[in-house]
């Protein structure tokens, strides 16, 4: 008897000292986060009669962000990128005096984007964080576009004739707006450093760009 009353009051003991002992605490959320990437940007540029060639695919985009987590879950995020200079063939068939011409002509394009958005993120946590999302992107476009000569064939005189000679327009400059949807995902390669991907489709009257980025950030 007396030792299974030695061995009860051991017990009582110990189960009072680990109550008594401090709960772990939890893991330390993140209240900001700042990224880079890189990506491949698509521009929908249409052109003056032909509907089946007017993506211009492969543009290459580098970007830099930081976002602020004001939940667990829900994360403002501003984004400022730009791509490379694109170009595109054009041309446009028209009829001058009875006789069929081709204006043909060289455009190159660039973009510059501010955006804001506002994310949900997935999980708590955990290594990997899905997100979904969307936001408003503001653009400053630059265009440049070099003409041929437009050069008309009088079949009756069976002579060629100028009628306007080769000419340059731009640089232009114009501003746009635009809505986005976005998905993509955080993966965490130590407690603060992470590996990000995300999809991103613009909207301007219908899709007119489509963006995939890649990067590295960490969080504070």
């Amino acid at each position: 008897m007396r030792r299974l009353l030695t061995g009860l009051a051991a017990a009582a003991l110990s189960c009072s000292a680990a109550s008594a002992q401090t709960p772990p605490s939890p893991v330390a959320l993140p209240q900001a986060d700042v990224h880079v990437v890189l990506g491949w940007q698509n521009l929908l540029v249409p052109q003056p009669q032909d509907r089946y060639n007017a993506w211009l695919n492969g543009i290459f985009y580098g970007g830099a962000g930081a976002g602020w987590f004001w939940t667990d879950h829900l994360k403002t995020q501003i984004d400022l990128g730009a791509g490379t200079r694109a170009r595109q063939y054009r041309y446009e068939a028209t009829t001058l005096d009875g006789n069929q011409a081709y204006q043909s002509s060289r455009l190159s394009i660039r973009e510059q984007n501010v955006s804001i958005g506002q994310q949900y993120q997935f999980f708590r946590n955990q290594l990997f964080h899905p997100h979904v999302g969307g936001g408003v992107e503001l653009v400053r476009e630059t265009r440049t576009e070099e003409f041929d000569p437009l050069i008309v064939y009088d079949s009756t005189g069976r002579v060629t004739r100028l009628v306007t000679p080769a000419r340059v327009e731009g640089p232009t400059h114009h501003f746009l707006a635009r809505a986005f949807v976005e998905t993509g995902f955080k993966a965490y390669m130590t407690p603060r450093a992470f590996f990000t991907s995300d999809a991103r489709l613009m909207f301007r009257g219908g899709i007119d760009e489509v963006l995939f980025r890649a990067g590295f950030g960490v969080d504070f």
